[in-house]
């Protein structure tokens, strides 16, 4: 069954519109599979779009957006967030946000690897590491024996040492983290991952998929979806990084992809209905969002398949 059977009207044309030049190039990448080669005019225009020049403009070359001691100082509006921001607007890689991914390695990274905000209690990092290896990968940092020592940590932690996942904040484990770092593993591409890497992710997408939540209730905030997002996540974050990991067939992917599938407008397109922990005013809350209706598109695509755009390469 083809991912249209599952929507009202087909938003892609709505994604294209240059309007967001950040959603049509995530469009274009994801859904038509247009090679990097091919996107240089689509790159320059995102980097042109008036967003992100407002957070080019305002980096310090030495604190760049919080302070040069603590670059998750600031948290979301801070280095480390600014940056995670960019990653998810698929910024390409520019002079000072090259620099300041070599600030976050040099003083966001603990001695054994991990990225922590707060040295003194490092037991919060499991999202922050799974952040900074997607955020370090998007950026062409992944090939850096300092990001590899954080991969290798994480997937020791998720392997061999499960007491380490535990997140003092959560008061046990935590689902968010997981989709955290399991999005830090899947932004290495296939190609690259060593044998440790496709077992920790298997491992993690299984803890998901068994998850106990509670929608009614306790996770009722998953269903209100966001973007930008922080550490904070959403069922829509959760059954993109689920489908990516290849279990499309599973019963409860397809419970999750049914909840969100009843979140769509009759247009096909899916709203922010949560404020978003740096609020940007290009989409407002409680409207339709570009953003969220690209990754519920590619979501409904890679579990239900029958992408015909894929086929075209060009718009």
């Amino acid at each position: 069954m083809s991912w249209l059977n599952h929507i009202q009207r087909d938003p892609v044309p709505w994604l294209l519109d240059p309007e967001n030049p950040s959603a049509r190039v995530l469009t274009l990448r994801h859904v038509f599979n247009r090679p990097e080669e091919s996107l240089d005019a689509e790159y320059r225009a995102v980097l042109a779009w008036k967003p992100v020049q407002s957070f080019l403009r305002y980096a310090d070359p030495v604190s760049f957006w919080g302070r040069a001691e603590n670059p998750f100082f600031g948290a979301a509006a801070g280095t480390f967030g600014i940056l995670y921001t960019l990653t998810q607007l698929g910024v390409p890689p520019h002079d000072i946000i090259l620099d300041a991914c070599e600030h976050l390695i040099a003083r966001g990274r603990l001695a054994d690897g991990r990225f922590a905000p707060d040295a003194v209690q490092p037991e919060i990092w499991l999202c922050y590491t799974g952040m900074a290896l997607q955020l370090l990968n998007h950026f062409g940092f992944g090939d850096d024996p300092r990001v590899q020592s954080a991969r290798f940590t994480l997937t020791q932690a998720i392997l061999q040492q499960p007491q380490q996942l535990i997140c003092p904040i959560a008061g046990g484990e935590c689902a968010a983290g997981y989709v955290k770092a399991l999005a830090g593993l899947e932004s290495l591409p296939i190609t690259e991952r060593t044998s440790e890497d496709t077992q920790a992710i298997e491992q993690l997408a299984s803890k998901l998929l068994r998850w106990p939540f509670n929608w009614e209730r306790r996770d009722a905030d998953w269903l209100r979806l966001r973007f930008i997002r922080y550490y904070e996540t959403d069922l829509l974050e959760l059954a993109h990084m689920l489908a990516h990991a290849g279990h499309t067939e599973h019963p409860r992917l397809r419970e999750f992809t049914a909840r969100l599938v009843a979140l769509q407008d009759d247009e096909g397109r899916w709203h922010k209905t949560r404020a978003a922990a740096l609020e940007m005013q290009t989409e407002r809350i409680f409207q339709p969002s570009r953003w969220l209706t690209f990754e519920a598109v590619h979501t409904l695509m890679l579990t239900y398949g029958g992408n015909a755009y894929a086929s075209r390469g060009t718009t």
